[in-house]
């Protein structure tokens, strides 16, 4: 089951939740239960790390080569 972000328009909490795709108009907030929900765009983990030289850079990228 995927995770989604979440945040309330009404008082400002972000969360998130394991929960189907299917049921992603159901969500409340988990402070106010609000039904005034937006999902937030979330980042795609495929659980390996990210190169220290950051995520636009390729291997053969130049800040790669000079350590910035």
């Amino acid at each position: 089951m995927p995770i989604f972000d979440f945040a309330c328009q009404d008082c400002g909490r972000k969360f998130d939740l394991m929960i189907s795709n299917a049921d992603k108009d159901k969500v409340t907030c988990p402070d106010c239960s609000s039904k005034n929900i937006k999902q937030l765009l979330s980042e795609f983990h495929t659980g390996k790390t990210r190169p220290s030289f950051g995520p636009s850079c390729s291997q053969g990228c130049s800040a790669a080569a000079s350590g910035a």
